[in-house]
């Protein structure tokens, strides 16, 4: 791969980010899957858990079904846990796979960072539906 896959969690106020960039496949699943596993032993550097999960995939520039499966499956976790699951500013690389895989619609999209945030703001913490 040319573009090295690279994934970085940061917080912001208590909505966990993560921004995933360049390219993922098999290879990189389980590393995907821990990332975007609903947060539960560590938390936020205030000393609060996060309340819900961010998934910025701007920087993406290949996926497979390997990272789609892991995004659904993270999805199906924070529901369970009630916890907004969220990804921001989709690349058109992974819109493609969302939509030829008729998966878009178990996701909540927002087209920027900030538009996600202010969605989990504006939920509350609660859980996030799609539309």
């Amino acid at each position: 791969m040319d573009d090295e896959a690279e994934i970085t969690v940061d917080m912001i106020d208590q909505v966990r980010i993560i921004r995933v960039s360049g390219e993922f496949d098999a290879d990189e699943a389980d590393t995907v899957a821990r990332s975007l596993a609903v947060p539960r032993e560590r938390p936020a550097p205030s000393g609060r858990r996060a309340v819900a999960t961010v998934v910025d995939l701007s920087k993406v520039t290949f996926a497979d079904s390997s990272l789609l499966h892991s995004l659904l499956t993270a999805q199906q976790h924070h529901e369970r846990a009630g916890l907004p699951f969220v990804l921001a500013e989709v690349s058109p690389l992974v819109l493609r796979l969302l939509e030829l895989t008729d998966t878009a619609r178990a996701f909540t999209l927002a087209a920027s960072l900030a538009d996600a945030v202010e969605l989990v703001r504006a939920h509350g913490g609660g859980p996030s539906r799609t539309s």
